[in-house]
């Protein structure tokens, strides 16, 4: 008589523990990480990939497993006003000693002339971030990633005293092996630091104002080096 009264008060117990332990076990236990991130890069805006440009990048990262995370950006190049200045001067001080001297061995003189410089282009980036940490999971900690970047800008060159006006094509591609570690701060701030070194292909080619083609300029060293800081917010 007293085993049928007590079994279902012992049944009763035995479901509130477990519902309380299931409850309160979930309460207590560490919040997910985070799997998404939406990346900026703050220096870019000062002084861009290309020469003579600023960066309007934004950037997103994809958690796609306990470790890896695949990432890309896309960036607006447009014309870096103080670097523009100060390589119109110096491309005005060499371009105006060269047409003063054609013709005149021997003889010295600069000309002065005003080189105004513009920049418009956009660059894509693409990589796969493969995370090393075993205490931490994805997008957290330090990771190898192999990356690939591409670039195009067009240059419109002219100085005004001479009427010389002339077009350069610029694309810079380049596929990298990069090390890094991205911080998570608080519960969403993300600090991202890079560097690393690859391969690039640069190609230029200048062109009249007619875009009809005049020449195009050596490529110079295949290495590249890379470095960088972003920063972005993880949801």
């Amino acid at each position: 008589m007293h085993f049928k009264i007590l079994l279902p008060k012992v049944l009763l117990g035995l479901t509130f523990l477990f519902v309380s332990h299931t409850v309160f076990g979930q309460n207590v236990s560490e919040p997910a990480p985070p799997k998404n991130v939406i990346k900026l890069a703050p220096f870019a805006f000062i002084h861009g990939q290309m020469p003579f440009t600023v960066e309007s990048r934004i950037g997103y990262e994809r958690v796609i497993g306990k470790q890896n995370s695949l990432a890309g950006s896309y960036s607006y190049m447009g014309t870096n006003y103080p670097f523009s200045f100060l390589g119109s001067a110096a491309l005005s001080a060499t371009l105006t000693t060269a047409l003063a001297l054609y013709g005149k061995p021997g003889k010295v003189g600069i000309v002065w002339t005003e080189t105004d410089i513009k920049a418009s282009g956009y660059r894509y980036q693409l990589q796969f971030k493969r995370y090393l940490s075993k205490n931490n999971y994805a997008p957290e900690g330090w990771y190898v990633s192999p990356h690939y970047s591409y670039a195009k800008v067009d240059y419109d060159v002219e100085m005004e005293d001479f009427e010389i006006k002339f077009k350069v094509k610029a694309k810079n591609e380049s596929y990298n092996l990069l090390l890094g570690y991205q911080a998570i701060l608080g519960k969403h701030f993300v600090l991202d630091m890079f560097t690393g070194l690859g391969y690039r292909n640069n190609r230029k080619e200048i062109l009249d104002d007619q875009n009809t083609f005049l020449h195009r300029m050596k490529k110079g060293s295949p290495m590249k080096f890379s470095a960088g800081l972003n920063m972005g917010w993880a949801f």
